[in-house]
């Protein structure tokens, strides 16, 4: 599964992208931009959405995975 995916399926687990986007207090069109882009750029809302739909936080957010191996 690609990150794009990953997101994706992530963000259905929380209850779809209005409830997502209400839980984490951004805007529907933020979420189809991490959609897009295949990665959640902020730490926390990575965080967030990792423990709330039962996602590993280095598949959603791979920036953070990369600077952990350091």
């Amino acid at each position: 599964m690609n990150r794009h995916e990953e997101i994706k399926k992530a963000i259905f687990n929380m209850g779809g992208l209005k409830i997502a986007a209400s839980t984490l207090n951004v805007t529907p069109g933020a979420i189809s931009k991490w959609v897009r882009n295949g990665v959640i750029p902020n730490l926390h809302k990575a965080e967030h959405v990792a423990n709330a739909s039962g996602f590993d936080l280095a598949s959603l957010r791979p920036r953070y995975e990369q600077k952990a191996n350091i």
